[in-house]
This record gives structure tokens, C-alpha cells and sequence, in this order.
């Protein structure tokens, strides 16, 4: 069980740094290493290894161990289509059953202090717009469908970081955000799809862009 519980210690930190760019695609991972670096036996590094190329995030070349994936560029708006197809399911969901009116006005408030803040832009914006999703996603009340778009979220993050880094595109996000609280208390589906649409359109047009800054800072950062 020590064992076990070892190799998912190790799985979940790499992944993490995977995930966030702290290895670019093509960064080498070995065995010795990441034992030194760990203080772990071969045996657990071997199997989070396994499952990072079981989840496609390294992958495994025989006499040459593994590195981190390199990204396809057509993989990644694969994701904000797929992510696009849930939420718009979650929306339609929210306006059929209805969404409990304090949720709705503590997201509310929380969008407008941002808009109102402004030239100010927010310290984690793209960490506010994650939870607002998320917070939808999870009143949505189907677990299966959140956790789907939450690993999504995690295969995205660096897209979302390069997204919101200016005023007038964390205006734009507010207004979408508040138009879509606003079509959840009218239970206005098709006001909500739109305005959802637009806000997740929108990182999908700055894929290019976010994976050339997150290999600058992931290079910078070695």
C-alpha cells in the first residue's frame, strides 16, 4: 500500500508540472533522476511513468525512456470543442432545472467587482474564470460530467493563462460571464448557449498564441 501510494505522490507532482508548462513538450524524464530527486525506489517512478503514458501525457520510446508529449496543435481545439459540447450541455441543464438564486447573485457579484475594478486586472483571471465554470459545472449536479471538463480545465490551463492578460479582454469575460448568470435567472437557454459560446470561442482562437508563450516560459524557466 506504501508502495501505492508512492507512485501516486509521484504521478500526481509530475503531471502537475507537466500540466502547467514547468516541462516543455520534449523535456526528458529518467528513472534516476526523478528516484534522486523523489527519494523513492525504482518501482514507484516506473509506474507513474506507466500512468502519465497511459494518460497520454509522456510518451515512451523504446532505449530512449520518456519524454513529455509534444502538443498537437489539433488536440487542443479538439478539447474546446469537446469542452464547448459539455458546457453548453451544463447550461441547458441549469436553465431546465433551475439554479438556487444565492449561487447565482455570490457569481454575480464577484464578476461585476472584477468589471468594476477595472483598468485593474485581476491577479488570477484566469483562475476566476476556471471557477466560474467549475462552480456551474458542479451545480449541474452530474459528477461524471463534471470531472470531464475538470481534467479538460487541467489539459487547457496554459491556453487560459495566455487568454485573460489585458483589460479589455477581462472586460469582454465579464460582460459574457454576467450575461450568462443573467440568461440562468431567466432560464433564457438560448441567451445562455450564446453568450457561452462566445466566451469559450474565444480562447479557442488564441491556442497558437498560448502554446508559443508557454514555451517561452517553460524554456526560460529550465
Amino acid at each position: 500500500m506504501a508502495e501505492a501510494n508512492l507512485s501516486v505522490d509521484v504521478y500526481d507532482r509530475l503531471s502537475e508540472r507537466i500540466l502547467k508548462w514547468e516541462y516543455p513538450p520534449g523535456h526528458r524524464l529518467t528513472e534516476e533522476e526523478l528516484c534522486s530527486e523523489f527519494a523513492v525506489s525504482r518501482s514507484p517512478v516506473r509506474e507513474a511513468l506507466g500512468m502519465l503514458a497511459e494518460r497520454g501525457l509522456v510518451d515512451k520510446k523504446a532505449r530512449q525512456g520518456y519524454t513529455v508529449r509534444r502538443l498537437d496543435l489539433k488536440e487542443i481545439k479538439d478539447l474546446y470543442d469537446l469542452r464547448l459540447i459539455l458546457e453548453i450541455a451544463v447550461v441547458e441543464v441549469l436553465c431546465l432545472k433551475g439554479v438556487g438564486e444565492p449561487i447565482l447573485d455570490k457569481l454575480a457579484s464577484r464578476w461585476k467587482a472584477l468589471l468594476e475594478g477595472l483598468p485593474e486586472l485581476a491577479s488570477n483571471a484566469a483562475g476566476e474564470d476556471e471557477e466560474f465554470h467549475r462552480l456551474l459545472a458542479a451545480e449541474c449536479g452530474n459528477g461524471a460530467l463534471a470531472r470531464t471538463l475538470a481534467d479538460i480545465d487541467a489539459r487547457i490551463h496554459f491556453v487560459r493563462i495566455s487568454d485573460i492578460t489585458n483589460t479589455e479582454r477581462l472586460k469582454i469575460t465579464c460582460a459574457d460571464h454576467l450575461e450568462i448568470i443573467e440568461a440562468l435567472k431567466r432560464r433564457d437557454r438560448e441567451k445562455a448557449v450564446a453568450s457561452l459560446r462566445r466566451n469559450i470561442e474565444w480562447g479557442k482562437t488564441n491556442v497558437e498564441a498560448a502554446i508559443r508563450d508557454a514555451l517561452v516560459r517553460a524554456h526560460l524557466a529550465l
